[in-house]
């Protein structure tokens, strides 16, 4: 059995589907597919299937799309018509501290180029600085929250400090010192770390993972009232997942009065959360996994939402990405929310991983197959099949979707 018929088994037959009524005899699909012309080269590529707000992300066909020694923990804040991208680590193998650096979009798309890719806060006495949390306040502030780390004898401990800016370029201090460092009362913690920052319009939420003398990490929540946040209280810890912690390198904005999540579990997926009040949430799907072929690396970490804070979407998922079993060497990609697509080679092999181009394109993985039969588009919130449609096509061919 060849790759593509063993993983996509899972999904049904078309004579499935027909005796389902899904095909014939059933209401008409919300949608339909038109030819668009051929593009030349492998696959299919479907026009048309970006879903804001959605749970299923897949990753661009053009990753890694920032590229270091070590480059990692992705943060984007939408700034006017581009993206202001905030990420930690080495740029070059010389440089021996983590930094965290500032580059900004040339427009709206992830492809780049991205200018600037330049440092904005140094470690200063500290090991390593990394892992920024920026927030844009309506009156114009910008605020980052980032992990500082220094040694103490063979062993890290880590913290978080704050820094400030008036235009989210520049930042004060722009050197990480002990001074700006948060402080947590209700909690002993020795460590602190992979901060995520949110200005709710009244005030500061924080989560972040910790551990009590070199113990085991989890996840918790503090809280500050504070119009620049230094002093936390703690208000939530989170239960691990599978003996990892369960809310683990989070990012979480607010998104039409919900709160909207990304972790990471075992540096093997990501996986989308929302709450109605910011403590309690509640897991509504995967974003991507990186077992996936169209994920292109071994292990994905500290991820980032793709938040619009213009048009109040998610529109996907930053993140860091490697094959090192050390978890080192990363690169950062991205991935976009979009319908779920499968492509049918007649008589029976569903191709059903698929790569993203631009927000609004999906290129299909078919492993070498070159003529396909029945195109699927779905819905991953609800299952819905929007569109399931016979077609005569090609390696190359490229199709519109129409809602």
């Amino acid at each position: 059995m060849n790759l593509s018929t063993l993983l996509l088994s899972r999904l049904p037959s078309p004579s499935a589907l027909l005796a389902a009524g899904v095909l014939l005899g059933a209401p008409a699909l919300a949608g339909g597919l038109a030819y668009a012309g051929n593009a030349g080269g492998p696959g299919v590529t479907l026009i048309g299937v970006s879903q804001p707000n959605g749970i299923e992300a897949h990753p661009s066909a053009e990753n890694p799309l920032v590229q270091g020694h070590n480059l990692y923990a992705p943060d984007l804040v939408r700034n006017g018509g581009v993206w202001n991208l905030y990420y930690g680590g080495w740029k070059n193998s010389t440089d021996v501290n983590d930094r965290i650096y500032f580059a900004v979009s040339d427009d709206l798309l992830f492809e780049g180029p991205w200018s600037g890719q330049s440092v904005i806060i140094s470690n200063g006495g500290y090991l390593h600085v990394n892992d920024p949390s920026v927030q844009k306040r309506p009156d114009g502030r910008w605020v980052m929250a980032y992990t500082v780390a220094h040694q103490v004898g063979s062993d890290y401990r880590d913290w978080i400090a704050i820094s400030t800016s008036t235009d989210g370029a520049a930042w004060t201090p722009s050197v990480a010192t002990s001074t700006t460092e948060v402080r947590i009362t209700n909690a002993s913690f020795s460590d602190i770390a992979r901060p995520s920052l949110l200005w709710t319009g009244s005030g500061w939420k924080l989560w972040f993972d910790a551990r009590t003398d070199n113990g085991p990490l989890h996840s918790y929540l503090a809280e500050s009232s504070e119009d620049l946040p230094r002093n936390f209280v703690l208000v939530q810890s989170y239960p691990d997942v599978n003996g990892f912690p369960g809310f683990m390198e989070p990012d979480v904005e607010r998104v039409n009065g919900r709160y909207v999540a990304v972790v990471q579990r075992g540096f093997a997926t990501l996986h989308k959360l929302e709450s109605t009040d910011g403590h309690a949430f509640t897991e509504v799907g995967t974003f991507l996994s990186a077992a996936s072929p169209a994920f292109g690396r071994k292990y994905v970490s500290n991820p980032g939402l793709v938040y619009d804070n213009v048009e109040g979407t998610v529109k996907g998922v930053g993140f860091g990405m490697t094959n090192s079993d050390s978890l080192t060497g990363h690169d950062i990609g991205f991935a976009y929310t979009q319908y779920r697509v499968s492509v049918l080679s007649c008589p029976s092999t569903w191709h059903a991983y698929t790569t993203g181009r631009y927000f609004d394109q999906a290129q299909q993985l078919t492993f070498g197959y070159g003529s396909f039969c029945r195109i699927r588009v779905e819905d991953p919130r609800t299952g819905q099949v929007l569109a399931d449609q016979a077609v005569g096509s090609v390696a190359g061919d490229r199709w519109q979707f129409v809602p």
